[in-house]
């Protein structure tokens, strides 16, 4: 009992000092199944996407290395059990993905503040209690200026797919390399091949298309004025009569 009770503390002194304590979700579905009092881990990837999902959203921003946010992590895991079914609380690492801290106006850790209706309501008040927090989240946000947030899925979802992209090329290289064995200047040769022939298809296409509108035009100015469709170039006008004298 004593040895399984150290052991519970030191993982949550473990967790409190990496900015954790709290009973954070990293489950996938986490928004579809809606608010069930754990803190969701919020990233640039699937913070858009959180956001459209229509119930508000209490986002903590925070880093490992701070102190004020290491105390806030144990009442973080309380403010989103005292919140479960009203709202989602989730938190978002600011070191790793600085583009969303700085799309949020985060200009120090932690920053607390609740997406609503398409608003930014930032938590300005240095009382970090658990009755606090709640208040905030159900009433007292109104108290403070609001921000409007621009959202975009498609934006979660390109940056979801480029930064699969070292990914996959590396599942790609371990393919060749150890299943069709090929050296490293045949893949790089490889590599290098893609984006030219793709940039090759690319202009002919372009010059096809060019090609063809120049065609049509031409055909237009020059086509004769006599089948009745109109259009074409007008027939030069008459040369002017010389006068005469009798």
């Amino acid at each position: 009992m004593v040895t399984a009770l150290g052991i519970s503390r030191a993982v949550g002194a473990t967790a409190t000092a990496t900015g954790g304590g709290d009973a954070v979700s990293d489950r996938s579905n986490a928004f579809t199944r809606g608010p069930d009092g754990e803190v969701v881990d919020l990233t640039e990837t699937n913070f858009d996407e959180a956001l459209t999902r229509g119930t508000p959203v209490l986002v903590k921003v925070y880093a490992d290395w701070c102190k004020h946010c290491q105390a806030l992590a144990p009442v973080w895991g309380e403010v989103a059990r005292e919140l479960e079914g009203e709202l989602f609380v989730a938190r978002v690492d600011g070191p790793k993905n600085r583009l969303l801290v700085k799309r949020i106006g985060a200009k120090g850790y932690p920053t607390i503040a609740l997406f609503k209706g398409g608003k930014m309501y930032e938590y300005d008040s240095g009382d970090r209690s658990v009755h606090a927090l709640v208040s905030f989240a159900r009433k007292d946000y109104r108290k403070v200026k609001s921000h409007a947030f621009f959202h975009a899925v498609w934006f979660s979802r390109a940056l979801r797919a480029l930064y699969a992209v070292p990914a996959f090329g590396q599942k790609a290289y371990g393919y060749l390399h150890r299943e069709l064995h090929m050296s490293n200047v045949a893949i790089l040769f490889l590599t290098l091949c893609v984006p030219v022939t793709a940039g090759m298809f690319a202009i002919f296409v372009a010059d096809m298309l060019i090609v063809r509108h120049v065609l049509q035009e031409t055909r237009r100015m020059y086509r004769p004025q006599g089948n009745g469709q109109g259009g074409g170039l007008a027939p030069p006008p008459p040369p002017p009569r010389r006068p005469h004298f009798d």
